[in-house]
């Protein structure tokens, strides 16, 4: 495979990128920054997507540039993933080397815990959401460019790299700040980046047929207990979880959102407090029969990424 990752920066791309060169595949990143086996491009840029594709001459494309708004306000909106996605449809379709791409979604094209119906059943979480659904509508109604294509959707990614947005619960977790709330399970469709990249790679390897028009859900299987994956990062950090009465977390989740409104920070707020108690689950049989189970346990990525972590904080900490 010859593969081309747009967004090959991030922290799935980075992934996804030195999976495939272990794997022995031909890649280039295509990124904003530039870097080592990096084209310098920008999905808003036209001329540099068919520059980069022309230069490296890929079979299979991996679309991962998205614009969110982890890090504050996206920059031109979420234009990269809308235009970017119509501006990248174009070059795929004008490229006689391309044969194959995977576009990355995303769980938001649904709010959490929804029944979906059909594939084209969106009813978005915010504006990231409604970008990527309208990326999905796009690449539908362009059939992918006129080449293989596969829209997957991506849900709360964690792991050794993980954006300090998701990572702000382990930190929790290791100041001994976290609390469980209520006794009952607690069920998450995560998706632990090694298992994620692995199963990129399998899209783009596996037989056209097997693929081709499809959506899949890439996460983790079996589903992940949040009570269960907060408590073994707990007993790596050697720290305990309480567990609060969901009336008080309440009552904590409303006295966070005043803190909000005012300007200041609060782990909790209520918007967070629904998303804990939130059960979302997403059939992972399709991607399964594509990439085959999971061969990395909740317990390994716990004890890879809490290490991960404490050695990272480490080295911060050495060298200020």
């Amino acid at each position: 495979m010859r593969a081309l990752i747009t967004g090959s920066r991030g922290f799935v791309g980075a992934a996804l990128m030195q999976r495939l060169i272990d794997q022995g595949h031909e890649v280039s990143g295509f990124s904003r920054a530039g870097g080592d086996r990096t084209l310098t491009g920008d999905l808003l840029d036209p001329a540099s997507i068919r520059a980069a594709i022309d230069a490296f001459q890929p079979d299979m494309i991996y679309n991962l540039a998205a614009e969110t708004d982890l890090k504050g306000a996206p920059r031109n909106g979420y234009a990269a993933n809308t235009t970017g996605v119509s501006n990248l449809l174009e070059a795929v379709r004008a490229s006689p080397s391309v044969q194959r791409v995977v576009w990355m979604s995303s769980q938001l094209v649904n709010r959490p815990g929804r029944a979906v119906t059909s594939d084209t059943d969106f009813d978005p979480e915010g504006g990231y959401g409604a970008s990527k659904a309208e990326g999905e509508r796009l690449v539908r109604e362009a059939d992918g460019g006129g080449k293989t294509w596969v829209i997957v959707r991506s849900t709360t990614i964690w792991g050794p790299g993980m954006s300090e947005h998701y990572l702000g619960v382990v930190r929790l977790i290791r100041r001994g700040l976290y609390f469980h709330v209520g006794r009952a399970p607690r069920m998450k469709s995560y998706s632990y980046i090694d298992t994620l990249a692995a199963q990129l790679e399998a899209l783009g390897t596996t037989a056209q047929a097997n693929i081709a028009g499809r959506v899949m859900y890439l996460a983790d299987s079996p589903p992940i207990d949040l009570r269960l994956w907060s408590d073994a990062f707990a007993a790596r950090f050697g720290r305990r979880i309480h567990t609060l009465p969901e009336p008080v977390a309440r009552m904590l989740g409303m006295a966070g959102d005043l803190m909000t409104a005012v300007g200041l920070r609060s782990p909790l707020t209520s918007r967070r407090l629904d998303n804990m108690m939130t059960d979302y689950l997403y059939d992972t049989a399709p991607i399964e029969a594509v990439a085959g189970p999971p061969t990395i346990s909740m317990q390994e990525g716990v004890r890879r990424t809490a290490d991960w972590l404490i050695a990272r904080d480490a080295s911060v900490e050495t060298s200020s």
